[in-house]
């Protein structure tokens, strides 16, 4: 006789329903609530996009410099002098990252501004050297014009040279794109202005398009929400951030004949510990 296995065994039948009477439906669960969005997604989003954006044209400048170093000493006759400019052009953009690493952790953490007496006009020289390797590779010629002297100001030296730093990338981003129908040039310009200093980058390329005007008003007034402000408008939304945490203020105006003039004004003495905002709670927030 065959015995029938647990598993053969056919599984009971239901209870039979008696005709008429209509099966009791187990109750639907409602649907658990929607958790509400986490506050801090966003803030983090942006962090990550400013660290993103600022560290790498540091991280860019090191590999162009290396390059750079590489093929001076690859020469039949080595140029050991440029190859050591090049090397400490190195040095100095691995100083700028960690610089802005370091006071991106300072101020996530809540920690004040460190701020210290600022020559501007060594601190746009230095954001020039920085980005000379590119200019040269791409013929941009540079026109500067330093009328500072010893001036300086009470502020943050990283994040002075990140704003020109990025003022100077857009510069050469519009210059390339723009063609080459006529000579590249940047003009770069330092001044006093009542109790402010005035810095201006000025370029002789296309301009900012009719269809961009507001996107980049956008930028400066930092909208960093918008999908759009990755590359150029990124930066300047970083830049106006980092000018307003400062007490100054970041605008364009167009070229003349043609071409974008960006300036921004600083005050001698730092007005943001009378508003106690930072860069990071100005652009975060």
């Amino acid at each position: 006789m065959h015995t029938l296995l647990k598993s053969d065994r056919p599984p009971p039948s239901a209870p039979r329903q008696p005709p008429g009477e209509r099966r009791a439906h187990p109750p639907v669960p409602a649907a658990a609530p929607a958790e509400p969005p986490c506050p801090c997604a966003s803030a983090s989003d942006r962090l990550g996009m400013v660290i993103a954006h600022e560290v790498n044209q540091p991280l860019a400048a090191i590999a162009l410099h290396t390059a750079a170093a590489r093929k001076w000493l690859c020469r039949a006759e080595p140029d050991i002098e440029r190859a050591l400019e090049s090397l400490a052009l190195i040095g100095a953009a691995g100083r700028q990252a960690g610089g802005i690493v370091r006071g991106m952790q300072r101020q996530a953490a809540r920690q004040p501004l460190e701020t210290a007496d600022v020559p501007v006009d060594a601190a746009v020289q230095d954001a020039l050297q920085a980005l000379c390797w590119p200019m040269r590779k791409n013929c941009i010629a540079v026109d500067a014009f330093f009328g500072l002297d010893d001036c300086s100001i009470a502020a943050n030296r990283v994040q002075v040279q990140q704003v020109v730093n990025n003022l100077l990338v857009n510069a050469v981003e519009a210059l390339v794109a723009g063609g080459r129908s006529q000579p590249l040039r940047i003009r770069v310009e330092t001044r006093r202005h009542g109790g402010e200093v005035e810095i201006a980058v000025a370029d002789n390329g296309p301009g900012i398009a009719p269809a961009r005007h507001a996107q980049v008003v956008a930028s400066l007034a930092g909208n960093a929400d918008n999908p759009s402000n990755s590359g150029s408008g990124l930066g300047l939304a970083i830049s106006a951030s980092i000018v307003r945490a400062h007490g100054g203020r970041l605008w364009f105006e167009p070229g003349a004949p043609h071409g974008v003039c960006f300036r921004l004004r600083l005050p001698v003495r730092a007005r943001s510990a009378a508003t106690g905002r930072t860069f990071m709670k100005a652009f975060t927030t």
